[in-house]
């Protein structure tokens, strides 16, 4: 018997030039949709940030109830010389209306164990595990350390700043400290909400608390101590800050090291940023003086209390900027800033930094109306 086979048609597989066309396309829309998914994660993790920021709005407000209308302070000290200092933090303060009153309950007893002389100076402050466990609530999704300790005691870091306003003045050690210079170098550091041994009813806000900044941020000094990898660069800078209280802001800008030329101006900024939740000192605040992710600098002349803080962050054009009544909003890098070469030494009055500036300043005597 004769078999017959019918051949179908001709059968064949994908040609390479076929195939790396096909995978050359499949890379351009990757491509394409790359930039999209990372802009809807970074969006999804601002809108984190803004929530945490309101979270700790919402604790100033619930400690200024709890406190006969008085916000905290930074850097409260106990009485007795520079061995007593404790530089504690606003968050600090707030720690039971954040839902950490055990940890607060911690830290109280370590400054009592501290003050009885059971601890060293700073043991009772650093090298602690209650300082070390970080607090969520406190770290932006954005900020690429905030997982990371800080190099100092394994510290946990922070991400929350508190407003100075447009004071410049650093002043991060009690008048008992011998490098302090006089009582009259504290005379303009108190513009913002929160100063060091300056207590501010949130009455103080005469501008109205909704045309005044309480709360930002800061990315961490993944360095440290003396820090160049501040996020908006660092740098010492001479002749921006003397002790009549004259501040530069211009000088800082156009001198700091530039992140995106590392050939500029290597020198660092004594600067812990964000390296201790617990510290108060001023570089865990910020200046409403130098636009936001600008540089921050620290005076070579004018003994040691010159510097500015800029609020910055890892969010694309901007910081979260919470307000006195609560609310939040994200200020631009291009906010209004007035005259940045105008010096810094009115303690009362409107701002020379412009919009900025009038945020930072609860009773300056001007609102805002842009940003």
């Amino acid at each position: 018997m004769q078999h017959s086979f019918k051949q179908g048609g001709n059968k064949r597989g994908f040609t390479l030039v076929e195939l790396l066309v096909v995978i050359a396309i499949i890379g351009i829309l990757i491509g394409l949709l790359l930039p999209a998914v990372q802009a809807a994660r970074e969006a999804a993790r601002r809108m984190q940030c803004t929530n945490q920021i309101k979270q700790v709005a919402l604790a100033l407000h619930n400690y200024v109830d709890a406190n006969q209308g008085t916000l905290p302070t930074m850097a409260p000290f106990a009485g007795g010389g520079w061995d007593k200092y404790a530089p504690y933090s606003v968050t600090i303060s707030l720690l039971p209306f954040m839902e950490e009153n055990a940890r607060y309950t911690q830290i109280l007893e370590l400054d009592r164990r501290r003050n009885a002389g059971e601890l060293g100076t700073w043991d009772g402050f650093f090298s602690q595990e209650v300082y070390q466990n970080r607090i969520a609530g406190l770290i932006c999704p954005s900020e690429p350390n905030g997982k990371t300790p800080s190099v100092h005691a394994q510290n946990a870091r922070t991400n929350i700043m508190y407003s100075l306003g447009d004071g410049t003045s650093k002043l991060d050690a009690p008048y008992t400290h011998p490098n302090y210079i006089s009582v009259s170098t504290k005379k303009c550091n108190t513009r913002g909400l929160f100063h060091q041994y300056d207590w501010k009813p949130l009455s103080a806000c005469s501008d109205g608390t909704s045309n005044t900044a309480a709360v930002s941020e800061s990315a961490s000094a993944p360095e440290g101590y003396y820090s160049a990898a501040v996020k908006g660069g660092s740098a010492t800078v001479s002749n921006f800050y003397t002790e009549d209280l004259n501040c530069h802001p211009d000088v800082c800008m156009n001198n700091a090291r530039d992140p995106n030329d590392m050939t500029r101006l290597v020198t660092t900024c004594d600067t812990w940023r964000g390296n201790f939740y617990q510290d108060g000192r001023p570089w865990n605040g910020f200046h409403t003086v130098l636009p936001p992710n600008s540089p921050s600098c620290q005076a070579t002349t004018g003994g040691y209390w010159g510097a500015l803080y800029p609020a910055n962050s890892y969010h694309s054009g901007g910081v979260n900027v919470g307000m006195a009544d609560g609310s939040v909003r994200f200020v631009s890098d291009t906010i209004d800033c007035g005259d940045i070469s105008a010096v810094s030494t009115k303690c009362t009055g409107k701002s020379p930094y412009g919009v900025w500036g009038a945020l930072g300043t609860p009773q300056g005597g001007e609102t805002s109306q842009s940003m």
